[in-house]
This record gives structure tokens, sequence and C-alpha cells, in this order.
């Protein structure tokens, strides 16, 4: 397999494990894992700040992945990330009220 026919089945994959549910909520993890949206610079703690800096490349490859293989996908799994959240939030608040009226 040449590099070009690698690459286009690297791109089918990542756009296969997209069209699921799971998928994206796997790819969302590693992403907050990585910290791409975080400084990776640890005061005081050069070895702390290069294992920051490891996880930032690896999240900004997955993310330049991402942006190659469907554009849209990262506002997508943002939006149901932060839905999920909310939900989440609303059943809190739900149980909290319930409590309280008790």
């Amino acid at each position: 397999m040449n590099e070009k026919q690698l690459k286009k089945r690297n791109m089918s994959d990542l756009q296969a494990v997209l069209k699921t549910v799971q998928g994206r909520r796997l790819l969302w993890r590693i992403l907050q894992a990585t910290r791409v949206h975080q400084h990776a610079f640890v005061p005081g703690d050069a070895t702390a700040t290069a294992f920051h800096c490891g996880q930032q490349s690896i999240g900004l490859f997955l993310w330049a992945e991402l942006e190659e293989a469907a554009p849209q996908a990262y506002t997508q799994m943002r939006g149901e990330y932060l839905s999920e959240i909310t939900s989440e939030q609303n059943e809190i608040n739900r149980l909290t009220e319930e409590l309280t009226h008790v």
C-alpha cells in the first residue's frame, strides 16, 4: 500500500468512527485528555511541562486529522458533550428540588 492509499484508508477509518455517537465520545475524551486547550507549562517543573507538551502534540495531531476527515466533527462533538452536561445538570437540579421539598 502506498502513502496515498494509506492516507485515504486512515481518513476513511476516522470518518467511520465519527459516524457513531460512541466514536465521537471516545475521540472527545481523548482530545480533552491531551489538554489541547490548556497551557502545557508547569512553573518549576520541566518534566511535567515536557509531559504536557507530549500530550498536546498527540491532541493536535488528532485534531488535524479530524479537521481533514470531517471539518464539522469537532463542533458536533463539542455540542453533544455540552448537551450531555446540560442534561446531567438538569437532572441534578431536579433531584435537588425534590429533596428540598420533602
